[in-house]
């Protein structure tokens, strides 16, 4: 089977109701296709999908 590489950005929308688990879901993709060195979680404050002030409040 031919590999191909792609390049360039990929866009993706994660959609859910509410404590339905779309930031832990989207911290566990980032780190498992090595976008990111270490998972972040919502409880410490270190995520990437909530990065606005409100989102952090909100948790």
């Amino acid at each position: 089977m031919r590999e191909t590489k792609i390049s360039g950005s990929r866009n993706v929308a994660i959609v859910g109701p509410y404590l339905s688990g779309k930031t832990t879901l989207l911290e566990s993709l980032l780190s498992v296709t090595g976008v990111t060195s270490r998972k972040g979680r919502v409880a410490t404050g270190n995520s990437v999908g909530d990065a606005s002030p409100e989102a952090r409040d909100r948790q």
